[in-house]
């Protein structure tokens, strides 16, 4: 994942996550790359929902069409 999906995500995470979500989004922002990693791995299905081909990724380029 790039700088910028990562970032992307994080936003995401932020605007439709619940208030779990929006911690591990605000951890995200403040781990160092070790600890961001660890994050990731520890939360595959965060990734997955949120991330570059996640859920909340497709609804936002549908509605760029």
């Amino acid at each position: 994942m790039t700088s910028t999906e990562l970032h992307a995500m994080i936003a995401r995470m932020d605007s439709y996550g619940g208030s779990f979500v929006s911690s591990i989004a605000q951890a995200l922002r403040f781990a160092d790359p070790t600890n961001r990693q660890r994050l990731l791995d520890a939360f595959p299905d965060l990734v997955q929902k949120y991330g570059p081909q996640g859920q909340f990724a497709q609804a936002k380029q549908l509605t760029k069409v």
